[in-house]
């Protein structure tokens, strides 16, 4: 869906609104379970697929586990499948997930040995319980920025400087550099021509300037 460009419009500004939306957030809820205390950004680095999703089946258990089969909305790790079926564990006890038909969550999970796995431990939780803004945009969120970066560049003396760098950061996935510069452990990157967008990229990865 293409996004149109409201007038006034400054890609640099929005993105920054969505930033400080994302500031950094006390650690999640207190070990439960025997589950190590981490942040949201540690459960997100740590799995294989993140994203959240409407449950619309739900195994009863057999052998100790259950196959909870997922309608994916947004992405925030991975390529899951639109579809996406997780396995968990059932022990039998107040530590099993009670994932409910018709319910949505924000899903951590790990593929191991052929199947796609979550716990409660990796940090999968109750969707209205869980402060998505911590995670920082998804990736629908940056495909829909993006469409309003290229609707900028349009109409300019220096509209190809400015597509082109827009490819470059749209390649990375990366954010336009906030107003009040880029987050640590990023450094800004930009094209050398006139009216190229500038973006973070971490410290250790090659620079376009």
């Amino acid at each position: 869906m293409h996004v149109s460009t409201a007038a006034g419009f400054s890609p640099v500004q929005s993105i920054t609104n969505i930033l400080q939306s994302t500031a950094a957030a006390p650690p999640s809820e207190a070990p439960a379970c025997g589950c190590e205390t981490l942040t949201p950004q540690e459960h997100l680095d740590d799995c294989t697929y993140a994203f959240t999703g409407t449950v619309f089946e739900a195994t009863k258990p057999k052998n100790g586990q259950r196959l909870i089969s997922f309608d994916v909305n947004e992405v925030f790790k991975g390529s899951p499948t639109e579809e996406m079926k997780i396995m968990v564990d059932v022990i039998g006890d107040m530590c099993d997930f009670p994932f409910e038909l018709d319910q949505s969550y924000l899903v951590f999970a790990k593929w191991e040995w052929g199947r796609v796995v979550t716990t409660r431990c990796m940090g999968t939780k109750l969707l209205p319980k869980v402060p998505l803004t911590e995670l920082g945009p998804s990736e629908q969120l940056k495909e829909k920025l993006y469409i309003r970066l290229r609707n900028a560049c349009m109409g300019r003396l220096d509209t190809p400087c400015c597509l082109n760098s827009l490819k470059a950061l749209r390649a990375g996935f990366y954010l336009p550099e906030p107003d009040d510069g880029c987050p640590s452990g990023t450094i800004p990157d930009r094209l050398h021509c006139n009216g190229s967008y500038t973006w973070c990229i971490p410290v250790l990865e090659k620079s376009h300037q």
